[in-house]
Formats: C-alpha cells, sequence, structure tokens
C-alpha cells in the first residue's frame, strides 16, 4: 500500500530498483517484475525515461477474443490521459499486436459508449480525431463487448477505462468459474459428464489463460519491461521472459520510435 514514488526514494536497493538500473546501464536487455505494478511502471519512467515521441509508458493487456487475441491499452498505468497520450497507445499497441502477437493489419478501435462516431466525451472525441489522422488501421469507435467478439485487434483507452475493464473482465471470469464448478458438483451425473468434457474445458481454460502471455508489457519506456501478476505462476513467468527475448529480437521499441516518427510526418502533411 506504499505510494510507488515514495519507495522508490525510500528502498533503493529494493529488486524492482536495481533490476531496472541494470537495463538502463546495458547489463541486462529486460526486466521481468511481479512486484507492485505502480513500482515497477515508476521506476520505469524515471530511470528509463520514454522514448522518442511517448509521453508516457502504458501498460498493453492481452485480452482473450473469438478470434484469437485483442491487445488493450492502457490497462492502469495513467488514470488522466490527454487525447494525445490515447492516440500514442493505439499507435504502440498495434505495432505490438504486429511484431508479437503477428497480426498483419491490427485494426485499431477507442473504446467507447457506442460505435457512431459522435459518441464519446471530449477526451475520446478528441483522441477520435488524431487516431483517424494516422496511418494506422483505425476503425473507430468500439464498445467493451467488440473486444471479446473478435472484432477489434487494438482497443487505445486511458487507464483508469481500462483498468476497470480488465478487473471487471477477470470478477466475470472468475464468477462464471465457480458457477460451473457449484453446478457440476450438485450429483455424481453432472460430474460424471464433466469428466467426459474434460478436454474441451481444457480447450477453453487455454483460450483465456493469462499465464500464456507471463504479463504486460510497458510500452513507451526506453527498455523492456513486462510486469507480471502477483501471484504468477512458475510458468507465467518463463513465458514472462519468453515474451521479453521476442520484443528484444523483434526490435519493438525501435519499430515504435519509426512508427511514431511517420505518424508525425503525416500529421504535417
Amino acid at each position: 500500500d506504499e505510494s510507488p514514488a515514495k519507495s522508490l526514494r525510500s528502498k533503493k536497493d529494493s529488486s524492482i530498483g536495481r533490476s531496472i538500473e541494470l537495463v538502463k546501464t546495458g547489463e541486462a536487455d529486460a526486466v521481468f517484475s511481479a512486484g507492485n505494478t505502480g513500482a515497477v511502471t515508476a521506476a520505469a519512467t524515471l530511470k528509463l525515461r520514454t522514448l522518442e515521441g511517448i509521453d508516457r509508458p502504458a501498460i498493453a493487456t492481452v485480452m482473450p477474443s473469438d478470434r484469437g487475441h485483442c491487445i488493450m491499452c492502457d490497462a492502469g498505468a495513467n488514470t488522466d490521459c490527454s487525447p494525445e497520450m490515447i492516440k500514442q497507445f493505439g499507435i504502440m499497441a498495434s505495432v505490438y499486436a504486429q511484431k508479437i502477437l503477428k497480426v498483419a493489419n491490427p485494426r485499431v478501435g477507442i473504446l467507447s459508449i457506442g460505435e457512431e462516431d459522435a459518441k464519446g466525451n471530449a477526451q475520446t472525441k478528441e483522441a477520435f480525431e488524431l487516431l483517424k489522422k494516422t496511418n494506422l488501421n483505425f476503425i473507430g469507435n468500439v464498445e467493451g463487448r467488440d473486444i471479446f467478439a473478435g472484432n477489434v485487434d487494438v482497443v487505445a483507452c486511458d487507464g483508469f477505462v481500462g483498468n476497470v475493464v480488465l478487473k471487471t473482465s477477470e470478477g466475470v471470469a472468475k464468477l462464471m468459474n465457480d458457477w460451473i464448478k457449484k453446478a457440476i458438483t450438485r450429483n455424481p451425473l453432472r460430474v460424471l459428464a464433466a469428466l467426459c468434457l474434460k478436454r474441451a474445458f481444457k480447450e477453453v481454460k487455454a483460450k483465456a489463460d493469462p499465464e500464456a502471455h507471463g504479463g504486460a508489457p510497458l510500452l513507451g519506456a526506453n527498455g523492456i519491461c513486462i510486469i507480471g501478476h502477483g501471484s504468477s505462476s512458475a510458468r507465467a513467468v518463463q513465458n514472462g521472459i519468453r515474451v521479453a527475448c521476442e520484443e528484444i529480437e523483434s526490435k519493438l521499441n525501435e519499430s515504435i520510435i519509426e512508427s511514431v516518427r511517420e505518424n508525425k510526418l503525416a500529421e504535417t502533411e
């Protein structure tokens, strides 16, 4: 429950601070941390700074969808965002979708309360206009249900809204899982039927398994940083490190800088 900024000042030898310092000095190529999300974000922002053209780093979360995956950015690093920042989140997440999730031409949408262009608050309306001017495959406003329906590959939003969506989704998934377990164990016949469907249940679980990705990348920091859940298993840590390696090998940050530059040039033309 500590303030991230205060903990960084008072605990300079913490594992979070030391590991990010190793990335800063070049002694490490990436960092994976299952520690406090706010502290990791603050340490990465202060020590690594941001990539050229990026105002603030953002957390990108891979969400399951009916057609594979959808990446939502920001998922909680920045609660108060300008429309320009939301545009940057869309650019960064689009590059991530291409480089890491192997989506050829990611469909980018902005999370709003309706699909119509005029829907949304002042912030999302202005971000809509900014994203419309980019060279992204921008499809306009999307609603929360579109994330899971597979109608969009990248969802741009501020960290407040993104985190609410993420935590609500986790809560609904847990509730449904609990309901199914209770319904199955009510009588022996249902238990027997469930055993016959064991493989089907495993397939469904695998599609929504967050540990397959290991954690959420902190996009926009001038260094590779993966933030894992506090309860990350050994498998989640392994996959988090794997994704970090993929980011390094694909030159993700260099591609983000290039995409930001291209879109700035497009705005001036």
